[in-house]
Formats: structure tokens, sequence, C-alpha cells
């Protein structure tokens, strides 16, 4: 038996030496990857007789990627902790090969080649369906310079608030679930409903860069059922009984999160998305085309947020280093300037950031450093570049090269020097510390109120106006206070997408916003506080982290969860 147990051992460890190779070529830590043991100790096993030896086969260098290993013959009870914990890792080590396996996005890809693994028809109804879009104008509507107090539902008389908070609530009454449906593969990170008013049509990112595109109320896909397949009688029994619409899913961006979307705001034609991939890319509904429109050349200055101007040609982005760029996508522009607005450190991260509709050199920003800061960015121009870096090879289209890279990028040495000189003075018009870090802030469509969401357990609401704001000073601090804290649970935790109340962009009411909630509802908040619904079904079992709202059916609200399912509320009959 000596002889047999020698030849086991050595099978035994070129085993483990595969193994560590294998996970060496993921990038996983061998000692820490996994707490299974992937056999019982020799002491309790007694091998088998060792059968005549065979040539090992040449390996591959094709990568498997991780096999799933006998729970039953390392010991482990079926309902055991120690299971449980096996088959995460594994899980997570196979999200790792597809992760690697995931091609990079190029400058310019046709959706078509975006769907992984298209079924039957797939390609052809997406490429039929993005062009109906543009069939109609859909422009978002704008606030006017010449509106009045009355007009922004500004007017802080109790009897007015009240008529509108009722008028508001009457809109909400008899809320039920219209659709409900797995638009995405993992966890929903960011979603936007167009304006079209004739569908629900909702753009959902996820944490692995997906984009869902969902027409919750249209018609589902054609499928061909062969003659002995019986599983459409239960299909239709559960269409029957909550409808799921449409689903189209593109691999819109390579690896990470998609961390924002909006919709054109000009006519409604195409779709910008940013992601952690560190890049802003714009989706058109007419050419089919996905055009990569910025990108940092450091992958680790992640893009955490942006928000376009009104028209549509122009954004604001920012990102976890403190940095603020402003991409010029206008011809013969081509300015991609970046300026780092707060100090390195973990509290430098920008998590969000909203430009005013009404005045669009005025933008807010939501910090880990806990502050919401109003900056007037007309002055930023005029601060010297500190670099100018030198781009790498430009792709080419068409013969004409494509450079999506920055410009150039102010220092914050640069940018707290020029804050400080007399004529910086109105650059930072306003500050205010949260409790905690404060994970969004975003103008209403008005732009006369400011919303944050804050770890703090609060969603605050600035209203200002607009008088205040045109002197380029800064404002003092007592007129730069929230009218309304409203306490609110945001301990989202480590598995669920932080939470961010979002106004509603309708406004036919008065300003309203959406938010989810950690009791598993999705809640519907007038600016002056009031909960006007809070939505829940016994379908719903997580947490609509991420939520928004249709800009012309003010009814029409969505929440996303963790496993990819969104949820579609509507008005019902009474």
């Amino acid at each position: 038996m000596d002889d047999e147990d020698n030849d086991y051992e050595i099978e035994r460890q070129k085993t483990i030496l595969q193994n560590r190779l294998l996970l060496d070529s993921l990038g996983l830590d061998p000692n820490g990857s996994s707490k299974i043991p992937f056999a019982r100790s020799t002491a309790s096993v007694k091998p088998k007789p060792a059968s005549k030896k065979r040539k090992a086969p040449p390996t591959s260098n094709v990568d498997e990627g991780p096999r799933r290993r006998s729970g039953r013959l390392a010991g482990l009870e079926a309902d055991s902790e120690t299971l449980k914990v096996k088959s995460e890792d594994e899980a997570k080590e196979r999200e790792v090969l597809r992760v690697i396996s995931r091609k990079e996005r190029e400058k310019i890809m046709d959706v078509g080649k975006m769907i992984e693994d298209p079924e039957e028809g797939e390609i052809k109804g997406l490429e039929e369906y993005l062009p109906r879009i543009t069939l109609f104008s859909n422009p978002r509507r704008y606030p006017k310079e010449s509106d009045s107090t009355k007009d922004a539902y500004a007017d802080f008389d109790p009897k007015t608030v009240s008529t509108e908070v009722a008028r508001l609530r009457s809109a909400f009454k008899n809320m039920e679930l219209k659709a409900n449906a797995k638009v995405t593969e993992d966890r929903v990170f960011s979603m936007v409903v167009h304006p079209e008013k004739r569908k629900s049509l909702v753009f959902v990112g996820d944490k692995s860069g997906q984009l869902g595109i969902w027409d919750a109320l249209g018609p589902p896909a054609d499928i061909v059922k062969s003659e002995d397949d019986t599983s459409w009688v239960k299909q239709e029994q559960q269409e029957d009984e909550l409808y799921e619409g449409r689903i189209w899913r593109i691999q819109a961006h390579a690896r990470s999160a998609i961390t924002a979307m909006k919709v054109n705001p000009v006519d409604g034609t195409g779709l910008f998305t940013s992601s952690y991939d560190c890049s802003l890319r714009h989706l058109d509904f007419m050419s089919l085309k996905s055009t990569e429109l910025f990108a940092f050349q450091d992958e680790n200055t992640l893009v955490t947020h942006f928000d376009l101007l009104p028209n549509g040609e122009e954004a604001w982005i920012t990102d976890r280093y403190g940095g603020l760029t402003h991409c010029d996508f206008r011809e013969g522009k081509n300015e991609r300037r970046r300026f780092v607005v707060q100090d390195e450190g973990r509290a430098a991260k920008l998590g969000g950031i909203s430009v005013n509709p009404l005045m669009p050199h005025l933008i807010v920003t939501a910090g880990n450093d806990q502050h919401l800061r109003l900056w007037d960015v007309r002055s930023l121009s005029s601060i010297n570049p500190t670099s100018i870096p030198t781009p790498p090879p430009s792709a080419k289209l068409d013969g004409e090269s494509i450079d999506t890279h920055l410009t150039g990028e102010t220092s914050y040495e640069e940018v707290s020097k020029y804050m400080h000189s007399k004529k910086g003075q109105g650059l930072l018009r306003a500050g205010w510390q949260h409790g905690k870090s404060c994970s969004s802030a975003y103008w209403d469509p008005w732009g006369r109120r400011v919303l944050t969401t804050s770890y703090d357990d609060k969603l605050r609401v600035w209203s200002l106006q607009p008088s205040s704001l045109l002197l380029p000073t800064p404002l003092s601090p007592s007129h730069f206070q929230p009218s309304k804290q409203i306490p609110h649970n945001c301990q989202t935790g480590r598995w669920l997408t932080i939470l961010r109340a979002q106004w509603s962009l309708n406004m036919d009411y008065m300003p309203h916003f959406t938010v989810g909630n950690m009791k598993r509802s999705l809640d519907v908040v007038a600016a002056n506080g009031e909960k006007i619904a809070q939505l829940w079904n016994d379908v719903v079992t997580a947490v609509p982290a991420v939520t928004a709202s249709h800009p012309r059916i003010v009814d029409h609200v969505v929440g996303g969860n963790t496993s990819g399912r969104v949820q579609l509320w509507g008005a019902g009959s009474a």
C-alpha cells in the first residue's frame, strides 16, 4: 500500500498545482478564494488501488473555467452553511471568467453586434423597433425665464400647496402593478423612461454594463412553438395574470456598471449612457450605432455620473477622483477638459451631478465628503490647464480620426488658487454639509429646487428663487439651507444599489419625486415632503432601489431591484 499511497499523493499534488495555475490565470488568491476543501483528508478516506498508469493527455490552452466540485465527496451536508459558501465562491469564479471573456467596446459599434447570443429574429426586431421611436419628436420640456412663481409651483401659500397636493394625490389614485419583468441579467444600477407618451419604454442599465430595453406594455416577441410543446398554456396563464412586455438586451458598455442614462433632450432620438468603464456613449435610434463620445485613459478614473445641457451636445461628467469634466460634442469644438474640484482621497469622489434646466451654467454636485455644492461653471474656462494629456493613437471612421480622450486638465491646486482669488469668488456659489456621505443631488424640472439623498438617512429639499442666483457672488449660508428634511432609511448595505431620490420630469403637476424604500415599496413624495403614494405588491420581493418616472404620463413610475427585475406601476380604473 505504500507505493499506492505515494502514487495517489503524486496525483493529488498535480491536481492542486493545476488548480493553482487556473486560479492564478483568473487573478484569484489560491488561499483566499475558497474556504472549502476539495476532498476529505487522506486520513479519513482510503484511496482506491491505482490502476495501470495512463499517459495524461496533452493539456489544452483553452481555459474551460472553474469546474463544479462535489459537495458530497467533500463530506458536506446538503443544507450546511459551508456548502452555501462553496456554491457562492464557485459562482464568483464563473463571473470572473465571464467578465474576462467580455470584449472591450469599440469606438463605434452596430447595435446588432452588441447583442450577445441573440435568438432568432432578435436583432432584426430591435433594428426595426428603435427607428420607430424617432417617428415622433419628443423634446424635453424646459422652463422659461418668464415663468411666474405660480407657474413653477413655487407659491408657498398653504391653501395653494394643499390644492396642488390633493391634485397630485388624485393622479396617483388606484395605483396598480401594470408590468413586471426581468429586464437585465444583473443588478439594476440606473434607469430612465423615454418621454414618448404612446409607450412606456424603459431603459435599464445593470451592474455589468448591460442595457435592457423594455417596452413594458408592448406586445411580447413571437415565439415559435413546436407541436409537442405545451408550455405555452402555462405561459399564457401567467401573461394573463401579469404583463411582461418585450425586452432586448445589449452589451452597451464593457465590464462595468452603467452609472447614469439620459434620453436626448432635443428630440428623444438617442440615449446617452455612462459607465464605470470610464466612458460616455451615445446610442442613436435612427442609425442604430453606439458611439463613444468620451473616455478616460486611466481606467481607475471611474465615471460616476453625468448630465446634459439643454442643447444635448454638451455634458458635465463627475468621477471618483473629484473631477468635473466638460465635454462639448458640437462640430468644430472638440473640447473635453477636466477640472479637479476636490482634494485627493476617498472623500474626493463625486457621486452625483445635475445641470440647472433654467440656468445651465449652474450645476450641483454630491460628494463623498458629505457636501452638496453649487457651482457657477462659467468662470472655469478662464483657468489655464495644468497639463494637456498626450492622446493615444486614435481610431478611424471613414478615414477620419476619432479622439475621445481629455484635451486639457487643471489640477486641484490651480482650481483652489483661482477659487480664492478675487476673480474666482463666484465659482463656488454655495455649499452645505450633510451628516454623512451625500449620494445624489438633482435640480427639479423648474430649476428652483434641489433634492439630495444622504447616508445620514435624510432626503432634503432646497427651495431657491432664480433672482437670488443671478448675481455672480456666493450665496449667504442663511440663504442655502434645506427647506424640508424627510427621514428615510438609506442604509442599503453592500448588495443593493445606492438609493437616489429622483425628480419626475413631468411639469403638469407640482414637483414630486420617487425613491426606493427598504421595506420593499416604491415611494412617491411631493416637494413639500408629503407622501403621495407607497406602492407595494406581493409580487415585489426585493427593494426597488432604483426608480424613475415617465416624463409625460405622471402616474407611470418604475422600480428596479438587485435581480434585474423591474416593475411598472400605473393608475387603474376606479
